[in-house]
């Protein structure tokens, strides 16, 4: 069972030109300034439709991940899998690093790109240039497939969660879940929730291999970093979203 909250997110194109403005009316404001009145305007003119959340259940370490392979049948001991797995993860970063492509069957390929500072020429561009190195999954079949296989459970968003939360210590009978200024930093999504949509209408995202992730390298880049963006962990209960 995958948990999810829901989450507004605006979906214009000029997207960053709406959060600039937002950040100059937060700046006039807190100087006691009146806000431009072309901020105002940009910031009203922003849609936003409703996008899902994942929320993890729980975050699972090798630890964890070993003793769940132990009571699967696995002849081996809990210290045995592990101990493997901590190798694995030790020989997986050797071989990336020198430049070989992992496939390990249905988990898939593991592989990396490159990120770099474009050049005037080919001869002017030199090691120099390279500033920064990506690990790509590509995900197997059992994994492109998830989808097939997964069932969705509707939960509070954290935000909501830690209103919720603050009221109950307040003592307060009522929490006004639509209101930002009952989160404790001031609301919003801002806890470390990333809803999962590309921008287009008919999807709240989708996780992704290197060649088609939703995060991208920087301008200038000779190639693209996995993507592919989750929730924070720990959605608890049902029913109440923002």
């Amino acid at each position: 069972m995958i948990n999810y909250s829901i989450a507004m997110r605006g979906v214009n194109s000029n997207l960053f030109e709406i959060n600039q403005a937002k950040k100059r009316i937060n700046e006039a404001k807190a100087k006691g300034e009146v806000p431009k009145q072309a901020d105002l305007d940009l910031v009203a003119s922003e849609v936003q439709k409703a996008f899902a959340v994942a929320q993890y259940a729980e975050v699972m370490d090798i630890e964890k991940f070993a003793k769940h392979i132990s009571t699967h049948g696995c002849v081996y001991s809990r210290a045995d899998i592990g101990a493997i797995l901590y190798m694995a993860v030790d020989c997986m970063r050797e071989q990336l690093l020198e430049g070989r492509k992992i496939r390990l069957g249905d988990l898939g390929d593991f592989s990396v790109t490159i990120n770099s500072i474009g050049a005037a020429s080919a001869d002017k561009f030199t090691a120099q240039n390279i500033i920064g190195v990506n690990v790509v999954w590509d995900p197997g079949k059992d994994f492109k497939t998830l989808f097939n296989d997964a069932e969705f459970n509707l939960v509070a968003s954290r935000s909501v969660q830690a209103a919720v939360l603050k009221a109950l210590k307040a003592n307060q009978g009522v929490v006004d879940i639509t209101s930002p200024d009952n989160t404790p930093d001031g609301g919003g999504e801002s806890n470390g929730e990333t809803p999962d949509d590309t921008g287009t209408d008919n999807t709240g995202g989708s996780s992704s291999s290197g060649s088609d992730s939703g995060g991208g390298s920087g301008s200038d880049s000779g190639g693209s970093s996995s993507g592919g963006s989750s929730g924070e962990d720990s959605g608890v209960g049902g029913g109440i979203y923002e």
